[in-house]
């Protein structure tokens, strides 16, 4: 398949993508009341995970030792969860002969010459860190957005392609979701990243995020991936991929990987994952160092071999069709998804 034709097919992927999925649906998933958070608890009522994300019976959590839980019944803000075993993580090893940590199992094709792109944004745009924005929230222009660009710059010093965009997409509610995919959706259509990242920050106490990461303070990272969309599997396995990388290269950074009731736009990618860093509790500064641990890892996981080297290649379907025939489906595809978000999502956008 040509490079053209790669792009064409992403973007009628990822319209279709749109069609499927009803906006309404976008905001399923959404946060426990301000000022509460869900505690997850095993059979003996130990304490497994805090998150404000809403937690709903199936809703699935690796923790930070691999190992995975099932909630079972949330009566209140506790969630019961019944032990699954320890799940089995991409395992890395270092090769002398490469001078680079790869994975035994090597799931992600590589080409080289051609740096990843990684495209960044903002679901939530008030999100603010009370140690150093004073505050949890600033309308329109929260902290969140310094741990974004901090997340950004790490990635380009490390040789990465990356897209970030500062899109408002307040007020936080229900709807949020819905106008974020608009963004989701241009940063694909404009760049056909490899791996689309929505950061956010948790509301909980410091101390579920609080960590030293080689001698640093930091905030962890917990991962986020949504169970009910059609990319969860790819997903997930890729959010496996880079906590393996967490663990190798930065002990203590993670905080799990967590499988909510929601789709968080994932549909759109199959490398696409929602992290938090840290809560509103935790200092800024250490959230963005946080980011910048976290950028550390990503390229083990994507097939770079230090600044500039081998690159994963964007994931494609096999096969081919004419450009022809391509652009054709394009134009139907848009002018439907068009008309279809229009009226689907009316009065739902930002005011």
């Amino acid at each position: 398949m040509s490079k053209m034709n790669k792009k064409i097919a992403i973007l009628v992927i990822s319209l279709l993508c749109l069609l499927a999925v009803p906006p309404a649906a976008q905001g399923e998933q959404e946060e426990a009341p301000r000022g509460k958070y869900y505690t997850l608890v095993d059979d003996n009522n130990n304490i497994i995970l805090q998150t404000a994300i809403k937690v709903h019976p199936g809703d699935e959590y690796i923790s930070s030792d691999n190992s995975r839980y099932k909630v079972v019944e949330v009566v209140g803000e506790t969630a019961r969860c019944v032990y699954q075993g320890k799940e089995r993580m991409p395992a890395l090893s270092y090769s002398s002969e490469k001078k680079a940590w790869i994975f035994e199992d090597q799931s992600i094709p590589v080409e080289t010459g051609k740096k990843p792109t990684i495209a960044i944004y903002h679901t939530h745009s008030d999100e603010s860190y009370i140690k150093g924005d004073g505050t949890e929230s600033v309308e329109g222009n929260g902290g969140i957005y310094d741990v974004g660009r901090m997340l950004a710059d790490r990635l380009r010093q490390l040789g990465f392609e990356v897209i970030y965009s500062d899109a408002n997409h307040n007020p936080h509610d229900i709807n949020a979701y819905n106008r974020s995919r608009r963004t989701a959706m241009q940063l694909i259509r404009k760049s056909s990243p490899d791996v689309v990242i929505d950061v956010h920050r948790d509301a909980v106490p410091a101390s579920q995020y609080q960590t030293e990461v080689k001698g640093q303070e930091a905030t962890k990272i917990k991962m986020v991936i949504g169970r009910t969309n059609p990319n969860m599997k790819a997903n997930l396995e890729f959010a496996k991929q880079i906590k393996s990388a967490m663990d190798q290269q930065a002990p203590g950074l993670s905080n799990g990987i967590f499988m909510g009731k929601g789709d968080y736009n994932q549909d759109l990618s199959p490398r696409s994952i929602l992290i938090e860093v840290g809560s509103h509790t935790n200092s800024k500064d250490e959230a963005q160092k946080g980011a910048e641990l976290f950028a550390s890892t990503l390229p083990v996981v994507l097939g770079m071999s230090g600044q500039g080297g081998a690159a994963a290649k964007p994931i494609s379907e096999g096969g081919s069709s004419g450009a022809g025939t391509a652009i054709l489906i394009i134009l139907v595809v848009v002018g439907a998804a068009a008309a279809g978000y229009y009226f689907l999502n009316k009065g739902a956008q930002t005011r």
